[in-house]
């Protein structure tokens, strides 16, 4: 019989931190999805007058968010879907905060759209994805498979945006992109459903090479059903949609950079930049003019000409990179709504008229912020908010500032709570008592009764923490290890607060501690790997108090650690693929692969164990061998997704 366990977050007055690298509204305009760079996606609820409130958290993915989009059609099942770096896809629903599917490919996406044609397909419709890979990738929403790939009969290439051109004249359905080298593709979706679903190629029907880099956004008018609008970071150009002639180009200002448009009306364009500002432009001669083909062979001429009309007001003293996004609904209440999300969290929403208009005297008229909101901003408003759970503990004397928790590490077996902070210190005290008097406010039973203790030996931030015997009962029950920004691993016993050994790396922040596999062959079996900064990989013999091995020759940020149990060699994968092979008794490199045969390796030791850190959600065996057989998500993987509710009550005692 399976139990379920109710896992539960306690923030302190400090918003846990949320740097939005993705944003999205919702087609009914009353949430906005954000994704993060720690890996979280945030709900927040959008009133019918404009006011945001942070709502829930959900986590389940182990690296930043990369794009996010609907994942099926919104009236019927408010799915999105995620993507992230190490290719994680996860549908969400929106209502009620849980994973509905989740799978890990290959493939970094860059953007997705969603595609469901009723009376052609069955189903629940495809993802249609870009990103670091060539061309277009088909992914079924409903299992998050990949189905078939748009290819290119020339110029094969990574796409960098793409959009969906939907057109009620002809009705048929195309996806228009554009690749990093800047050549536009037009694939046929509505002509090729059946050819796709028998697995044949399919590639584009027409291509264009266009005269810009670095393409960030491409849109099509469907308003006139004949102006393509396209975005790239130096400038912004419409084309004739019927010929891909050129009609209009308008350069950024210096210093700026254009990330993204999108076509308000017809004739009427909204560019944005990275900075986070935006302008309104109005196309005179209304382009549809015949395009004129000079007998010399020159460039076309162009036929319309930008009249910038608004632009919105922006925040002073910013200094976050921003993402952007416009959303226009149809339905009530009938917003036009440009909205952004920073790295510091903030999300800002500008509520842009029906029809915008200049000034009197002709020049651009500044269209104010409607809203903006943080989630710190939800937790200083909310004054019943209850204190960090160690706050207590680490409070300075003159009881106005605390220690930062840097990390931390929760030993059932003992109960205990341990806690680095900023300042180099580390605290352990009684996890669920203290979770208690926390939540209860009972102040005297924190202040008098709990009993801790404060170890003291880094002289910078607690980078990790690690209690190797709660997984592992080869590992003496007192030991503790902690890494630390000055690249110094300690071993503690937990027990007596006292120092057991300091291990001086000299590599960087250490970034991970890493218990050795069950199956690990050397003698006493007392070994933990440190991962650092610098690229480097430790292995530290705890009972013998030495360094083992130091490999320092890593070009690129370490994703794979593993033991080839047989020969006892320790195995590095890297970042850009790439294989380094250490013979752990002598700590020499014995080989360095790259490309297939540095995949073989990897494949050839497949069912040795990963080396991986003790987390918050342990994954089951099941859910070791299911993603082992060609990436199939399983059930225990879906159940460790979590949710945690931001929203407050006025007392805290109410909500426990």
């Amino acid at each position: 019989m399976k139990v379920s366990v109710q896992a539960v977050a306690v923030w302190g007055k400090i918003a846990p931190s949320h740097s939005i690298t993705a944003i999205m509204i919702t087609d009914d305009q009353q949430t906005i999805v954000t994704g993060s760079q720690e890996g979280q996606i945030c709900l927040w609820d959008l009133s019918s007058e404009l006011k945001i409130s942070s709502k829930e958290i959900l986590f389940g993915h182990t690296a930043s968010v990369t794009c996010l989009a609907k994942a099926r059609e919104f009236e019927k099942q408010p799915y999105v879907v995620s993507a992230t770096e190490n290719g994680e896809m996860c549908v969400w629903n929106v209502t009620s905060g849980q994973c509905i599917e989740n799978a890990k490919l290959p493939y970094r996406h860059t953007a997705i759209y969603y595609y469901h044609c009723s009376f052609r397909m069955t189903g629940e419709g495809w993802l249609l994805c870009c990103g670091e890979y060539q061309d277009v990738l088909i992914i079924d929403a409903k299992t998050l498979g990949v189905l078939h790939t748009l290819s290119s009969s020339q110029s094969s290439d990574w796409v960098t945006c793409m959009c969906i051109v939907h057109s009620a004249r002809i009705q048929e359905d195309s996806l228009v992109a554009v690749s990093v080298t800047g050549v536009l593709k037009v694939w046929d979706l509505s002509s090729s459903l059946n050819t796709i679903q028998e697995r044949q190629s399919v590639c584009e029907k027409e291509s264009k090479s266009l005269d810009c880099i670095n393409c960030q956004a491409v849109r099509f008018c469907t308003y006139t059903e004949r102006l393509l609008l396209v975005v790239s970071s130096s400038c912004w150009q419409v084309y004739d949609y019927c010929d891909f002639s050129l009609l209009c180009t308008e350069f950024c200002k210096s210093g700026q950079c254009f990330a993204g448009g999108e076509v308000l009306a017809a004739h009427r364009l909204i560019i944005w930049t990275e900075d986070g500002h935006s302008y309104i432009y109005q196309l005179l001669n209304s382009g549809l003019s015949r395009s004129i083909y000079p007998a010399d062979g020159k460039v076309l001429k162009e036929t319309v000409y930008p009249h910038l009309l608004c632009f919105t007001g922006v925040r002073e003293n910013k200094s976050f990179p921003f993402v952007m996004g416009f959303m226009n609904e149809r339905k009530e209440p009938f917003y036009k709504v440009l909205f952004s999300g920073e790295a510091s969290g903030r999300i800002t929403l500008w509520h842009v008229p029906d029809v915008p208009v200049s000034t009197f005297d002709g020049s651009p008229k500044e269209i104010p912020i409607t809203a903006t909101w943080t989630l710190q901003d939800n937790f200083d408003k909310h004054h019943s908010m209850s204190k960090g759970i160690i706050d207590h503990l680490c409070a300075s004397k003159d009881g106005i500032g605390s220690a930062v928790v840097s990390s931390s590490v929760y030993i059932p077996s003992l109960d205990k709570l341990v806690c680095g902070c900023e300042n180099g210190k580390i605290f352990v005290t009684l996890g669920l008592k203290t979770a208690r008097a926390r939540l209860l406010e009972n102040i005297s039973l924190l202040k008098d009764n709990l009993p801790y203790k404060v170890l003291n030996g880094h002289s910078s931030r607690v980078t990790c923490l690690l209690y190797p015997h709660d997984k592992s009962v080869r590992f003496d029950p007192s030991w503790l290890l902690s890494g630390g920004q000055d690249s110094i691993v300690m071993c503690w016993d937990i027990f007596t607060g006292g120092i057991l050994h300091q291990f001086s790396l000299q590599s960087g922040p250490v970034t991970e501690l890493l218990r050795s596999p069950e199956d690990y062959k050397l003698k006493d079996h007392s070994i933990v790997c440190c991962v650092c900064s610098d690229h480097s990989v430790a292995i530290l013999h705890l009972q013998k108090k030495v360094c083992l091995l130091h490999a320092r020759k890593h070009l690129f940020p370490v994703k794979k650690i593993k033991f080839d149990p047989v020969e006892n060699l320790l195995i590095v994968g890297c970042e850009d693929d790439s294989v380094y092979i250490w013979e752990i008794e002598t700590g020499t490199l014995e080989r360095h692969e790259t490309g297939e045969t540095a995949k073989a390796i990897l494949t050839s030791i497949e069912d040795s164990e990963y080396l991986v850190a003790d987390a918050l959600l342990p994954e089951s065996q099941e859910s070791k061998r299911s993603k082992n057989a060609g990436y199939k998500p399983s059930s225990s993987y879906k159940h460790g997704m979590v949710s945690y509710n931001l929203t407050h009550t006025e007392k805290s005692s109410d909500k426990v």
